[in-house]
């Protein structure tokens, strides 16, 4: 009898990454909050969403919860949350 070993190591792979320019002000803009569905993180945001509509004058705000916090949002959500917002704010709970 023999065995196959195989390595699934592969050192890491360094991507090029730029953030996003922030705007200067959030006044009038639609924020976009991303719930990544982790315990309490509905509690969080939603408090960050009470600050951004009593203290930033945001327009308004889009909250969308991802169907796990295991997994990547759909790109039909990321899609969907990039047409209606001009910022977003992505968050986790526990």
């Amino acid at each position: 009898m023999s065995f196959t070993v195989f390595d699934p190591t592969d050192g890491p792979v360094a991507k090029a990454f730029a953030p996003a320019v922030r705007p200067a002000s959030l006044a009038g803009k639609v924020i976009g909050i991303l719930d990544n569905g982790k315990t309490k993180s509905d509690l969080l945001l939603r408090e960050v969403e009470a600050l951004l509509r009593s203290e930033a004058d945001v327009a308004d705000v889009v909250l969308i919860r991802k169907p796990s916090a295991y997994r990547p949002a759909p790109d039909e959500q990321l899609d969907d949350l990039a047409r209606r917002a001009d910022a977003v704010i992505a968050g986790i709970g526990d």
